[in-house]
């Protein structure tokens, strides 16, 4: 019996493509202008290539995918140290943080997710199913999103880049849910559109389900899972199943 879900944000619950996708070509130039990267034709196409996107595509397993700002900014430090010896990486950070904060929240109207988010979290709820988010992104970030979904008050666990708990794919966060909703890690759900949210189930000992309204195709999510859906739309009648 499932007792509580653990979900990814981004390619998950909203539209990755959408929210984050158009803000990757402009806070890589703010980069550029920072670190006096040019010329931008040179440099643009290696820093995209350094955090896995490439003609326009996203690398399912590359950086801007499923890494925390950490290891992204460790990433793109490699093509930075092409004109700098030293990179003062907290510095680098903070400014990814920033950037891709002040670009998704530039973003024009309602965040677009996959289904009637509050409906989805409403039924979770009706039966007795712990909410939990968990993703790479920060907490204020993440926290500000639930709250303009109306999805905070459903939400009872959440873990985030910067807010001391284990950063995923670390099974860790699966037991600490576990402790929390009171039942066990195979007890839970994780839901994800990356092949490292499968990675994070399998390592915490949870029930994988995989969705393809991300960055990952059913035959890269597929080798983890033999639950695969299209959305989160189609989430209720595969939890009944495996139930």
């Amino acid at each position: 019996m499932i007792k509580g879900i653990l979900f990814d944000k981004d390619g998950t619950l909203i539209d990755f493509f959408k929210l984050w996708q158009p803000a990757i070509e402009p806070v890589l130039h703010r980069i550029m202008d920072d670190y006096d990267l040019l010329p931008y034709a040179y440099y643009l196409p290696k820093l995209e290539k350094a955090i896995g996107y490439e003609n326009g595509k996203i690398d399912p397993e590359g950086a801007i995918a499923w890494k925390p700002y950490q290891l992204i900014a460790e990433d793109l430090g490699e093509i930075i140290k092409e004109k700098h010896e030293t990179i003062d990486y907290q510095l680098l950070i903070h400014r990814l943080q920033n950037y891709f904060t002040e670009a998704v929240a530039s973003f024009q109207g309602k965040i677009p997710t996959f289904t009637d988010m509050v409906s989805l979290f409403t039924t979770l709820k009706e039966q007795d199913i712990a909410i939990g988010i968990v993703t790479t992104d920060t907490f204020l970030s993440t926290w500000q999103c639930m709250e303009e979904l109306g999805l905070d008050h459903f939400i009872s666990f959440i873990g985030t880049s910067d807010n001391s708990r284990p950063i995923k794919p670390d099974g860790a966060l699966v037991e600490q849910a576990a402790s929390l909703w009171g039942c066990q890690p195979s007890e839970i759900v994780v839901v994800g559109d990356t092949p490292n949210d499968m990675r994070f189930a399998k390592n915490g000992k949870a029930v994988a389900i995989g969705v393809t309204s991300g960055t990952a195709d059913a035959e890269s999510l597929s080798l983890y899972t033999s639950y695969v859906i299209p959305s989160v739309a189609e989430l209720l009648p595969l939890i009944e199943q495996i139930n």
